[in-house]
């Protein structure tokens, strides 16, 4: 289970005005439209099918930080992972999902400096720690669910 650093008693309300983005499998839209975007811990539990682009090592480190109930965002649309799954053949072929910046706000969110599976990766409950870093790996983690309203469909 990872420890996550409590920086402050409150939440600091980030007013950030960018897209968030997650990437996925174009065969996940029509569940992820009736849904919203779920944990991959969710999305096993409640049977619904879904194409991942992470791999079974990615998942084993998930479970070992306690992370395996957390949607992951990125703050670009140009992830190296992403870049993975296709090299690697997990998917054929990748969309990215634009995300309302609000999900920052959620009490359960958390954020990394990069990777959250990274060996030395920071992850907080300040959003600052994703918003002020350099790696593009930089991550958004949102507890369980991201529901359809807050999920930009093009």
């Amino acid at each position: 289970m990872i420890l996550i650093k409590q920086r402050s008693k409150s939440r600091r309300l980030v007013n950030y005005k960018h897209y968030l983005y997650h990437f996925t499998h174009p065969s996940n839209l029509p569940s992820i439209k009736k849904y919203g975007l779920l944990s991959w811990e969710r999305l096993d539990q409640s049977g619904i099918f879904y194409l991942p682009a992470s791999n079974s090592l990615s998942q084993n480190l998930d479970l070992k930080k306690g992370l395996s109930d957390y949607v992951r965002l990125s703050l670009n649309q140009k992830h190296p992972m992403a870049d993975a799954a296709i090299y690697y053949g997990r998917v054929d072929r990748l969309i990215y999902i634009k995300i309302h910046p609000a999900v920052i706000n959620f009490s359960e969110t958390l954020f990394s400096d990069e990777n959250a599976t990274a060996n030395f990766a920071i992850i907080d409950n300040d959003p600052f720690t994703a918003l002020n870093s350099s790696s593009k790996q930089a991550e958004i983690l949102v507890k369980g669910v991201i529901e359809p309203k807050y999920i930009i469909f093009n």
